[in-house]
């Protein structure tokens, strides 16, 4: 689906990945739940190109149906492969994602669904995600020369700390992530949040911009006009029972998992 000149929308599994024409190749955005690197290849055939043709992949956060393909994507091309910092270990797999806080009956319940199916390791034997280097931080001024595209990685952290989204100058677009999700035709916030009012600040960092259509992670583009999101005020979290998500590994989550499940 071509959202403007040189930029087009895969839907991959559970979650879109975009793919944008630079000076010098392609650029992917995201890659999909893992298994979805067989209908990225067709899509970058279909524009007459190679996988060879993708010189970067830009990964907008750390969940496994943003980076779940990358492994074999990155394979395919040998494009750079390149996250936020903050993201990086999860996707090495030296850190193990868990789902952030919910802020909705909907987003608690999926949270608690999300757990169970953990706990009873249904989740790990579908999802078979293969770990993989990143190679640089998106912070990198020079990332975007790599593949000769005239653009801004702009860091909009909130719904991961590490997320971040591709801002094109000329077409004026902006691919945003989890950022915001389309709901029945409206931007709204997503369900898990690390930070409520870092996901506004970053809403409107990116509107400052001017976009004149956002690219999200779930549902299909819309225009700034079409964003609709609540100004939420974050409850205080006592200190005994928070943990701050980089300090969780393999170990710590099974012991979490297995606490949920009894």
């Amino acid at each position: 689906m071509t959202i403007a000149e040189g930029v087009y929308r895969i839907p991959a599994k559970h979650a879109n990945t975009y793919l944008v024409e630079a000076d010098n190749g392609l650029v992917l955005v995201d890659t999909g739940m893992p298994g979805s690197e067989k209908r990225i290849l067709k899509a970058i055939a279909s524009l007459g190109r190679k996988p060879s043709d993708v010189k970067l992949i830009l990964l907008t956060h750390r969940h496994w149906d943003h980076i779940g393909s990358a492994a074999a994507l990155k394979k395919e091309s040998s494009g750079m492969l390149v996250s936020h910092g903050f993201e990086k270990p999860y996707v090495a797999g030296t850190l193990v994602v868990i789902t952030p806080r919910a802020w909705s009956l909907y987003g608690r319940i999926a949270r608690r669904v999300l757990a169970l199916a953990s706990s009873t390791k249904k989740l790990f034997r579908l999802v078979k995600y293969h770990p993989v280097l990143v190679d640089e931080a998106s912070d990198e001024e020079s990332i975007l020369e790599t593949a000769g595209l005239d653009g801004a990685i702009v860091w909009t952290p909130g719904h991961t700390k590490g997320s971040i989204s591709l801002f094109l100058n000329k077409s004026r677009v902006a691919i945003i992530g989890d950022l915001l999700m389309n709901k029945r035709g409206k931007l709204r916030e997503p369900l898990f949040m690390e930070n409520t009012s870092q996901t506004m600040s970053s809403v409107q960092r990116i509107l400052d911009l001017h976009p004149v259509i956002l690219c999200p992670g779930h549902g299909k583009p819309l225009p700034p006009s079409k964003v609709r999101i609540k100004d939420r005020v974050t409850k205080p979290i006592k200190m005994e029972a928070r943990r701050e998500e980089d300090d969780i590994d393999l170990e710590s989550l099974a012991k979490d998992l297995s606490a949920e499940a009894s």
